[in-house]
């Protein structure tokens, strides 16, 4: 099977900053992640210096930031597939003219036709993309009920003429209003929790669902919670912003070569997540044990993109920019495997996550007495199961399989269109004699 080649230049010469991002930030929602499979197991947390020393890092680096991250990278790629189906679909169809194959130039009126066809097919395929991908997340959250697939496809789905057809300002016009709504939502239920006296670890366990006590009641439980999740998340959080910024930066090169930007991607990572560290201090101290102010949650989800935008231009750098013969080597290699096949490596972790917290103690009936640094470990070790399973693939040159479920999914769902007539061409249009095409 031909591997699939995103990110790919008009010579086949490859990017490999997105995907070494993205390979690297699936270490990151491991980490962030394993909470809530610790919170499912019940499994107890031994507070000692490592827990309250891994805490910190976690509170101020992965928390709110790694998921963000995720968005700056899907909208990246949401743009990126846009520009090229758009600019491939332009070219078809002025192909598709009368006379164009003879050498006939076309008309501005018929380039004008022939971008507004693409663009609309462009949109209806970051719909169709959007839908599946919700329905990837159903699936999936009757495992992992904090499924972000399904969530990142409802924003697809809600914005995808936004997207293709570039409207800016309407972007920033609402991810203002969706950051004022998470700023005054997080608020609120800071108050409520710090009225509680709730600890981090409690609302934790109740987000995982911890009443579950049967299978059903756990799928069940975890597909409507999932449902109510992702509506929330695409209003209340910093998702839809990260990923209108994430496709802005497709039409730049920020990305694409960052050896032209080494500058100003070394501010924005160091400065990225300074503001992100500077902005976790207080999660920090709740999540230690400490005592939870009304204004720290919403600042810490806030600053979040600022700390998910310092990891992007940090790992754009360590990346760099793409070689001649098109190869990596190391440890950005297998990051590399790991970036394009994202969701067979994110759907993989939560079948890892479940055999280690569900089957395992439900098999063996050992009860797992983990602290924060361990769950860490085993967070890690999941991540480089699954970049050796990447590797593997690779090394058999076959695509992720989800990657390719979902294309061919997204593929064969495409349903044919009216195609409105192109415009006739202009009074003073070079005139095609019959058969001179035969």
């Amino acid at each position: 099977m031909k591997l699939a080649t995103s990110f790919t230049g008009s010579r086949g010469v490859r990017y490999p900053s997105p995907d070494v991002a993205r390979g690297f930030m699936l270490l990151l929602i491991s980490l962030a992640n394993i909470p809530f499979w610790t919170g499912v197991a019940r499994a107890s947390a031994p507070n000692d210096a490592a827990d309250t020393a891994w805490l910190w890092v976690r509170s101020l680096l992965i928390d709110a930031r790694s998921y963000p991250l995720f968005s700056l990278l899907f909208g990246f790629g949401l743009a990126t597939m846009v520009n090229r189906r758009i600019a491939s679909g332009t070219q078809s169809y002025l192909q598709s003219l009368p006379g164009v194959d003879a050498g006939r130039e076309p008309t501005s009126q018929e380039e004008s036709w022939a971008r507004e066809q693409a663009t609309v097919d462009a949109r209806r395929l970051v719909r169709r993309r959007g839908a599946w991908m919700i329905l990837f997340g159903a699936a999936h959250a009757a495992l992992f009920s904090g499924d972000i697939i399904g969530t990142y496809g409802l924003a697809a789905v809600v914005f995808a003429g936004w997207l293709t057809r570039k409207h800016r300002k309407r972007a920033m016009a609402v991810s203002a209003v969706v950051t004022a709504a998470t700023i005054s939502t997080m608020y609120t239920m800071g108050s409520h929790v710090a009225a509680q006296g709730l600890t981090a670890a409690a609302v934790m366990k109740q987000g995982a669902g911890e009443s579950a006590t049967t299978l059903l009641s756990y799928v069940s439980g975890s597909i409507t919670s999932w449902a109510g999740n992702s509506v929330a998340t695409v209003l209340f959080s910093m998702v839809v912003p990260a990923m209108f910024l994430g496709a802005r930066l497709a039409d730049t090169d920020l990305i694409a070569h960052p050896e032209r930007h080494r500058r100003l991607l070394t501010i924005v990572g160091l400065g990225g997540l300074g503001i992100g560290v500077a902005g976790g201090i207080g999660y920090g101290l709740w999540a230690t044990g400490g005592t939870l102010v009304a204004w720290t949650a919403p600042l810490h989800e806030v600053t979040g993109l600022a700390g998910a935008c310092g990891w992007l231009a940090l790992l754009a750098l360590y990346a760099g920019g793409p070689r001649e013969d098109g190869r990596l080597t190391g440890l950005r290699k297998l990051a590399s495997n790991v970036g394009r096949r994202s969701m067979t490596a994110y759907l993989s972790q939560s079948f890892l996550f479940a055999a280690v917290f569900l089957a395992l103690p439900a098999l063996t009936g050992i009860e797992l007495h983990l602290g924060e640094a361990r769950a860490a470990g085993i967070a890690a070790a999941v991540w480089l199961v699954t970049v050796g399973l990447c590797a593997a693939l690779e090394r058999g040159g076959h695509a992720g399989p989800f990657e390719t479920l979902l294309r061919t999914a997204v593929a064969r769902s495409e349903r044919k269109r009216p195609r409105p007539a192109p415009p006739s061409p202009a009074v003073g249009a070079v005139a095609v004699p019959a058969g001179a095409s035969e």
